[in-house]
């Protein structure tokens, strides 16, 4: 389950209220690799938003990695708090970013059983950061205004730490084209969804080993209109995560 605990609510505040709810499958070819499932809450008093998210999958040893992020967005969609657990046996990390918004510096935490490492970072004011699960994932739509004619680049920050610290953060440009004008049906396991196709992309030009230009890596993505939710996401490798189930608790509010 990934609802927040008492001691969290009240940390968040009086004013917190659940909006949705839903879950995910991680696919590839016809098998579905993990699951994730997310809540999302919002606090009409400081007009932020908090998404909480546990992503379980079973990996090659047969042992399961347990992934819990806490996502918090203030009014401009940008990240000021995120929490990033990780479970796989033994091992365990945890990583947390949190934004002196004054200065324009987040701060980086790593911790693991074996070491600890704090790291501060020099950020633009608009950003956002990459996690291992979906339900955040397109969250930088909402930062700036979308160029529908043309396309839209974001910075995004990226840890390659798992469970030790071994690389700092990248700092990487993730490029948005909306491909469908006006939002289309889409099936999804049976169930009828209006969304938006776009394509996500990096912003590399760089060369291969045989010197040429290396191929962009892009995704399709549905995305619903509750606030950047994707329903589906579709890799050019074939890996896929599609929605399950997702329930607006809100109703015309949101």
């Amino acid at each position: 389950m990934t609802d927040i605990k008492d001691e969290d609510l009240e940390l968040l505040g009086p004013k917190v209220q659940k909006v949705y709810r839903g879950a995910y499958r991680y696919i590839k070819g016809n098998h579905v690799y993990s699951e994730e499932t997310f809540d999302v809450y919002r606090d009409k008093k400081e007009l932020t938003f908090t998404f909480i998210s546990e992503a379980i999958s079973r990996v090659s040893t047969g042992e399961l990695l347990k992934i819990y992020t806490n996502y918090q967005v203030g009014k401009d969609f940008v990240p000021f708090n995120v929490q990033i657990k990780k479970e796989l046996g033994k091992e365990s990390s945890e990583e947390q970013f949190k934004l002196d918004d004054k200065k324009n510096i987040l701060k980086y935490v790593f911790k693991s059983k074996r070491n600890k490492e704090v790291v501060e970072i020099n950020v633009p004011p608009r950003f956002h950061i990459a996690t291992p699960t979906s339900c955040t994932s397109m969250l930088f739509f909402l930062s700036k205004k979308f160029d529908a004619t043309s396309k839209n680049y974001y910075t995004v920050l990226q840890s390659n730490n798992k469970w030790d610290y071994e690389s700092p953060i990248v700092s990487k440009s993730l490029g948005l084209e909306r491909i469908s004008l006006t939002s289309e049906t889409i099936y999804i396991n049976g169930t009828e969804l209006q969304a938006v196709q776009y394509k996500v992309f990096e912003d590399s030009k760089g060369l291969d080993s045989a010197g040429m230009m290396s191929p962009q890596k892009s995704m399709n993505v549905y995305l619903s209109r509750y606030h950047a939710i994707p329903y589906s996401i579709k890799a050019d490798d074939g890996y896929m995560v599609q929605i399950k189930y997702f329930n607006n608790l809100a109703g015309e509010e949101s």
